[in-house]
């Protein structure tokens, strides 16, 4: 994990400083002075920043503060990146866990029945439903249920932000749309997932020997098929939870949602250095952690397993 990490840091570190323009250029510019200053003023900017330093010395400084959890101040705003972080960081993570719970409670259920009931009309039924999901984008689906809600119910979610522990039926009201229409665009992978892998695994002799000595068939399916055939799935399910930490941009204008994906847009667009390293490395870590996690779990649901 470490090693991983230390080379997300090096990759991110040296590919942002390859871009053209740097943040004092681009605030100068949304300042509206446009060409209009002069180098010494550049220079003077860049080295409170930190940017006269060399390169080496700007990426064992920022290194040395992430050992010690400081992640250092937005070059852009000047806050701290904590700061700008915590809130949208709680957002984007609430909006994902419930996304991942409505992806899962629709792939395993409909990809078991389509397994069991293949190439009859439930399959079919499930697999243009997968289909479905798969070519449907997560914010055009959203933008269909916000028009829904206003022609149909004269309705509007709400579209100011309202942490969980302040309010949360406002809180609900608010992100479990978005839950919906994100969980139901990644459903569509894990159901696939789960379907062919179940198919897999019912042709295998074990099955059969298992239906051959009478036991009862959801028995069969929770302790031997399900089991060996909800691996993949989890593999699945994981790397898309990971991903929508800070990949719903679109989906996130869509819902007036000021969430990680919105901060890294614009923190690339601000040249900020310091804010789009934090950001990268922390889903950097979000993926690293939820891949470590998976492998854990393949060990508990699979004995057969094992790490040394």
């Amino acid at each position: 994990m470490f090693p991983t990490l230390l080379g997300v840091a090096v990759l991110t570190f040296v590919l942002l400083r390859i871009v053209p323009g740097d943040v004092v250029e681009a605030r100068y510019v949304a300042a509206g002075q446009g060409q209009f200053f002069s180098k010494e003023l550049l220079a003077q900017e860049r080295a409170k920043l930190g940017l006269d330093k060399p390169l080496w010395r700007q990426f064992v400084d920022w290194m040395w503060g992430i050992v010690r959890l400081d992640l250092g101040t937005s070059m852009w705003t000047g806050a701290p990146i904590t700061q700008e972080i915590k809130l949208r960081f709680a957002l984007s993570l609430q909006v994902a866990i419930m996304a991942s719970i409505v992806a899962t409670l629709l792939a395993i259920p409909l990809g078991i029945v389509a397994a069991l009931k293949q190439d009859t009309w439930v399959d079919y039924a499930v697999r243009v439903f997968s289909i479905a999901g798969l070519a449907t984008p997560s914010f055009w689906l959203g933008i269909l249920m916000i028009l829904g809600f206003l022609i149909i119910f004269r309705w509007l979610p709400p579209m100011v932000y309202t942490p969980f522990w302040v309010d949360p039926w406002q809180n609900l009201a608010q992100l479990i749309w978005p839950a919906l229409a994100v969980g139901y665009r990644y459903s569509a992978v894990a159901t696939r997932m789960t379907r062919s892998t179940m198919l897999e695994v019912l042709r295998e002799d074990y099955i059969r020997t298992a239906r051959a000595k009478g036991l009862w068939e959801q028995l069969i399916l929770k302790r031997h098929a399900l089991k060996n055939a909800i691996l993949p799935v989890v593999t699945v399910i994981g790397l898309e939870f990971a991903f929508l930490l800070g990949g719903l941009v679109v989906t996130e204008q869509v819902f007036n949602l000021n969430g990680l994906g919105l901060l890294f847009v614009e923190a690339i667009a601000r040249r900020d250095y310091t804010l789009t390293q934090a950001l990268v490395l922390l889903v950097s870590s979000a993926f690293i952690v939820v891949n470590f996690l998976m492998d854990v779990m393949y060990a508990w649901l699979d004995p057969r397993i094992r790490y040394r």
